[in-house]
């Protein structure tokens, strides 16, 4: 799969474990795309968050070679 086409396919049908497909549809995420629409400050204030979830999307990320696509879009850090 090629960027666009495995950000818009549905968490559930990803080569994910169950626990992150399980805890994206609890934070109410059906697609990766969605997760990256996501405000960091927003996405670490979901109830559900926890780092084990986010590892794996790190590690999903980057297993693709988008992991850059989660960073903040430039001007928006606050570093």
């Amino acid at each position: 799969m090629r960027d666009p086409e495995i950000l818009s396919t549905p968490i559930h049908d990803l080569p994910a474990s169950i626990f992150f497909k399980e805890g994206s549809a609890i934070m109410g995420f059906e697609t990766l795309q969605e997760i990256l629409n996501t405000a960091p400050e927003d996405l670490l204030a979901k109830e559900d968050f926890n780092y084990v979830w986010f590892g794996e999307l790190v590690d999903f990320l980057t297993g693709l070679g988008i992991l850059h696509l989660l960073q903040p879009t430039q001007g928006n850090s606050r570093v």
